[in-house]
């Protein structure tokens, strides 16, 4: 495949991009552009850009010709893929920073005032829901497996799969108890 290359905007010359066993080809033939030294690079979609070499003056014009290893290409993210864009610069031009999606503010997750509780919902092993007298922890059980809140069996119930514990957070109403008085 013949691809373009360009520097600062315009067309410099041609880069021939042929797949061969164990790699790929890249020669490259430009007019010498600039008195400042120029390195190659190529972009193509879903990949970073990739430098693919430094081309030497000869005769008047930029040459390059270089094999890039099968494992160099892969490492790169270029496994199978073709340049889409080929240029001549002294450094990599910087991509367009895209905006990541926005998204709404991201909620702590309830509390049980328990360390080892608390630690468990951190590292996402187990899932934590406010209650109104508490909140509520589940994660994945199976009689025959270890399961995160096994430091609280006593306290968990099984349901569908689920091992359950209803933790009282402070502050949270209690049944009046009876006392001693009545």
């Amino acid at each position: 495949m013949r691809t373009a290359v360009y520097f600062e905007g315009r067309r410099a010359g041609s880069l021939d991009w042929r797949q061969e066993p164990g790699g790929v080809r890249a020669v490259l033939d430009c007019e010498l552009c600039s008195a400042c030294i120029l390195r190659v690079y190529a972009e193509t979609e879903g990949a970073a850009p990739l430098y693919v070499g430094l081309p030497e003056p000869q005769g008047g014009r930029l040459r390059l010709a270089r094999r890039l290893s099968a494992e160099t290409l892969r490492q790169a993210g270029w496994t199978g893929k073709e340049p889409l864009r080929v240029y001549l610069a002294e450094k990599q031009e910087q991509t367009p920073r895209v905006e990541p999606e926005k998204r709404a503010p991201r909620t702590e997750p309830p509390r049980t005032g328990d360390a080892v509780l608390d630690a468990l919902i951190e590292a996402g092993a187990v899932s934590a829901e406010r209650t109104e007298n508490g909140v509520c922890l589940s994660c994945p059980f199976s009689p025959h497996e270890p399961f995160a809140l096994a430091s609280a069996f006593v306290l968990c119930r099984a349901v569908q799969g689920r091992a359950v514990l209803d933790w009282k957070t402070e502050g949270a109403a209690e049944p009046a108890a009876p006392s001693e008085m009545d």
